[in-house]
């Protein structure tokens, strides 16, 4: 798997380790935790505020322990039924443990990154192209439960997110036809319910004449008097009789 350099991955930047010049102050931000080391040796974890060391060979790490973004970027991975789709990942972490994640790892950014990968390939090669689409939430929980190692780096992820599925051209083109197919098939059905409502009008309509032939007369009439020009005899006998 090739690596590339992770800062374009937007991993905050580790504050690098300087030395401490004996007697002199320094300050630790809030959202700093120093890592102190004496000779080469761990000595101790700072918090925030004022410090000052007398001794000599003390060297300090600044360590930020504020969330960071996590992305990484498209890949291209071949699902559970052998389609290949494109992902990006996106999700937050965090420092944990200062010590381990400066001790631990020459790049803890790097291994959490690597680690990420890893565990989006598996999760993606083992989901088909529907859950994919219908079940995001899902694995984005299951893609935050996947990832290893993150105790041995001093970090937590907060959590993992599928930002984007880019699917092959022949995938969309059957998602848009299934999605025109389901539309045309509610509108059939539409259709069909008012055709039946209507049919099931003029039945009643019908029964309705049959027990009362009269009502006919009266429709007839409400009709020819919302029209002019007509001459209608009701009721009158035929000639001769």
């Amino acid at each position: 798997m090739r690596m590339t350099n992770t800062a374009q991955f937007h991993w905050l930047h580790p504050f690098a380790m300087g030395p401490v010049r004996r007697g002199r102050r320094f300050v630790l931000q809030e959202w700093e935790r120093g890592v102190l080391f004496k000779d080469g040796r761990l000595d101790t974890v700072l918090d925030p505020g004022a410090h000052r060391r007398f001794g000599r060979g003390f060297a300090l790490r600044r360590v930020d322990v504020r969330p960071w973004i996590v992305q990484v970027p498209t890949q291209e991975i071949p699902t559970a039924d052998g389609l290949p789709v494109k992902v990006t990942i996106v999700g937050q972490a965090r420092v944990v443990d200062p010590v381990v994640f400066v001790t631990a790892s020459q790049d803890a950014h790097a291994a959490l990154y690597l680690n990420a990968q890893i565990a989006t390939r598996e999760i993606v090669a083992a989901t088909t192209v529907d859950q994919l689409v219908a079940a995001r939430q899902e694995l984005g929980d299951a893609l935050t439960g996947a990832v290893r190692g993150l105790a041995d780096l001093g970090v937590a992820l907060e959590r993992l997110e599928l930002k984007d599925v880019i699917f092959p051209a022949e995938v969309k083109k059957a998602q848009a036809e299934t999605v025109v197919a389901r539309a045309q098939g509610l509108a059939a059905l539409e259709r069909a319910r008012g055709e039946t409502a209507a049919l099931r009008n003029l039945a009643n309509a019908a029964a309705l004449l049959k027990d009362n032939p009269a009502l006919l007369q009266l429709r007839l009439v409400q009709q020819l008097a919302a029209t002019a020009g007509h001459t209608v005899v009701i009721g009158q006998a035929p000639l001769g009789a």
